[in-house]
């Protein structure tokens, strides 16, 4: 049983998030379609935590339905009528992918078992921490506590992610067997562009009152032993890899590069964008070049860390 074209997932994800739909272009078959899959789930339940709901037990029974779903194929009429609860603010693209989400439980109950249970195992865990987050979220407004909150809230919400790559990559590469502490470092690696994402919406997200970052410089020092973990977890992949080991290194690299932009208050100019793709591409199944680059653009970005 064949999984919805390539194309399909490639134009939801065009409209959800354009780096992750950029990057996993070098992905092969059928690996490309697992993770965008995965993804696109994973951001279906994002909306789900992200949406202001002004009733808490309709929230709740949205988070338990998305869970049923993932547990046991849906009906399409099933899926339509849960998608047609969420509040009309939600962006363009978001109701899109919602319009369609009954085709992405049909392609996950498709699956090899193997490569079914990864993801109903990891999106289940990442439901659980984002259900207890969306409780304390009131009328939109969220305040992290601490450091530690900052990593528990980043684990459920991209750590985890790391763990489901690594767990698609072993069945797309039954050679592959990382050991314990590549699991570790496919965490940081989740916890790296997250934290990335929460320092550069940071202005935005207090706007609407989501406070995500108690204390900038403490996160950055954070921030920096996350991507060293997130390096050590590319030279771990295997070398001929290669369009993963791309995928990933593009993410950290790029994530680097953007931050030394928000430091200045601006994005990432697209020439220094393309310039740093291509340098890294050229270097990413060597692991000695990997980790100059490394010293070279994240020395740059985290001064504080000299």
């Amino acid at each position: 049983m064949h999984m919805m074209d390539i194309s399909f997932y490639q134009a939801h994800l065009d409209r959800v998030s354009r780096s992750f739909a950029f990057c996993i272009k070098k992905l092969e078959s059928p690996f490309r379609g697992w993770v965008s899959l995965a993804y696109l789930l994973c951001r279906v339940l994002d909306t789900v935590e992200d949406s202001i709901w002004t009733d808490s037990k309709l929230r709740d029974a949205q988070f338990a339905d998305f869970d049923s779903f993932l547990e046991k194929l849906p009906s399409q009429e099933k899926v339509a009528a849960w998608s047609a609860q969420f509040p009309s603010s939600i962006p363009e693209g978001e109701k899109d992918l919602l319009k369609e989400t009954h085709l992405l439980f049909q392609d996950l109950h498709k699956l090899p078992i193997k490569v079914k249970t990864a993801m109903q195992e990891r999106i289940q865990e990442m439901s659980s921490g984002m259900k207890d987050y969306s409780t304390r979220t009131k009328n939109g407004s969220l305040r992290l506590l601490d450091l530690s909150d900052v990593n528990r809230y980043c684990y459920f919400v991209a750590g985890i992610v790391g763990e489901l790559l690594t767990k698609l990559l072993m069945e797309f590469r039954s050679d592959f067997i990382p050991a314990p502490e590549t699991m570790k470092d496919a965490v940081h690696f989740g916890l790296f562009l997250q934290k990335i994402n929460l320092l550069k919406d940071q202005k935005g997200d207090e706007i609407e009152g989501r406070f995500l970052v108690p204390h900038r410089e403490e996160l950055l020092a954070s921030l920096f032993e996350n991507a060293k973990g997130a390096l050590t977890y590319v030279k771990a992949l295997p070398l001929v890899e290669k369009g993963y080991r791309t995928f990933c290194a593009w993410s950290l690299f790029l994530g680097a590069a953007s931050l030394d932009w928000i430091n200045k208050g601006s994005k990432i100019p697209r020439a220094v964008t393309e310039k740093l793709l291509t340098k890294i591409e050229s270097i990413v199944t060597d692991n000695i070049a990997l980790e100059a680059a490394f010293q070279e653009y994240f020395l740059r970005s985290f001064p504080v860390c000299r």
